[in-house]
């Protein structure tokens, strides 16, 4: 009877070890109902104070109002100007049509390239071409030049949010 106890109690205890993984807020920048960076506790998170230099630290605490940084820190999300968002992950509606463009200006020029190998225009690299090569390199710049920083200005909102959140992201 004794033996059946410990392994039921054993189960019990190693099953609820997971549950308080749920537990990690996290906290989100908001900026017209999109998410445009997402930062958990012991994410790298660097920063821009007001009227200050840029700081860079580990979050070790999420409060509703303020976070704890490894340096022992407490920063309020009032008092920051920018945020860093290398490694955030966004689509945009910019590279959204980078990519448009960047795929019809290569698109045309094959389609160009085909009827000349076919006979029904004639041979060569003409204006129309040159155009369309130049809307493919404007929408291949759209494409890769990324943002590196974001001010956090009059629009942009910053929540703490924890698993019961519909905006919590499982990671």
């Amino acid at each position: 009877m004794n033996r059946i106890f410990r392994k039921y109690f054993l189960c019990i205890i190693i099953f609820s070890v997971g549950f308080p993984a749920l537990a990690q807020k996290q906290v989100v920048f908001i900026q017209h109902g999109n998410i445009i960076a997402r930062f958990t506790e012991g994410d790298k998170f660097k920063f821009k104070l007001k009227g200050h230099s840029w700081k860079e630290g580990y979050i070790t605490e999420l409060n509703d109002f303020s976070m704890v940084t490894s340096a022992l820190d407490t920063i309020s999300f009032l008092s920051i100007e920018k945020i860093s968002i290398k490694g955030q992950r966004r689509r945009s509606f910019v590279k959204t049509i980078g990519g448009v463009l960047m795929a019809g200006g290569l698109l045309y020029i094959a389609i160009d390239q085909a009827n000349v190998l076919y006979g029904s225009s004639k041979s060569g690299f003409d204006e129309s071409n040159r155009g369309a090569l130049v809307t493919a390199g404007l929408g291949a710049l759209l494409l890769f030049i990324k943002p590196t920083h974001k001010n956090v200005t009059r629009g942009v909102s910053v929540r703490t949010i924890d698993y019961k959140s519909p905006l919590y992201q499982f990671k």
